[in-house]
């Protein structure tokens, strides 16, 4: 007897593509997440991040972009973004997960860092990692600004927080692909944002009027 091999599909590339231009045309956000950051440096917020696996590349390539790349003029400039990535310090990590629970990692590091007002970003695809919900759920009960950015249906994480950014695709490689490049256009954003402002605020002082 002749077993014939069942023919698998692989994606190629074109198919690849076409998901992330369809993924990038339906991803939808809160529109007040930029002005939340970018409010964060006159309200004197810090500006907290967090994932887990690819995800936590992701909080940390946020914490980078936040850091450097949004700050416009960063070498002089001395008002930046003050930003932690709750996914970097693997120590406390570690210890925190060893010691209690991997469930914890980021809530335990909250309480040694936040205070109200300051700003948390959470990355989940599934949007139900344990360790993100319940950070999710002691940023509010702090009184902390909340937003998620999750794939899927969204799960508990786009239910408990306040403002969110979220792309309905089933695959993890989506997900993480729109959540860099949101994570993007948020430090360009910020960066032309302040550099209009810094322009702005030097015509006023040589008394120039903006051309209309």
């Amino acid at each position: 007897m002749i077993l014939l091999k069942k023919e698998v599909h692989s994606m190629e590339w074109k198919e690849y593509k076409e998901r992330i231009i369809y993924a990038l045309d339906s991803f939808t956000y809160d529109q007040e997440i930029p002005f939340i950051l970018q409010n964060s440096i006159q309200e004197n917020q810090r500006i907290f991040i967090a994932g887990n696996g690819g995800s936590a590349a992701i909080a940390n390539h946020f914490f980078c972009d936040l850091s450097k790349g949004a700050n416009s003029n960063w070498k002089e400039n001395k008002e930046r973004y003050r930003v932690i990535s709750l996914s970097s310090n693997l120590s406390y990590i570690s210890a925190i997960a060893n010691d209690e629970s991997y469930d914890e990692i980021f809530k335990q590091q909250l309480i040694n860092l936040a205070k109200p007002n300051d700003i948390l970003i959470l990355i989940s695809s599934s949007g139900n990692s344990p360790n993100i919900v319940k950070a999710a759920e002691y940023g509010q009960e702090l009184g902390m600004i909340t937003v998620g950015i999750s794939g899927f249906q969204g799960g508990k994480l786009m239910e408990i927080c306040q403002y969110n950014a979220h792309i309905d695709t089933d695959l993890y490689e989506i997900a993480e692909d729109i959540h860099s490049v949101f994570g993007h256009f948020l430090a360009v954003y910020l960066r032309e944002q302040g550099k209009r402002l810094r322009d702005e605020s030097y015509n006023d002082k040589i008394g120039v009027q903006p051309i209309r």
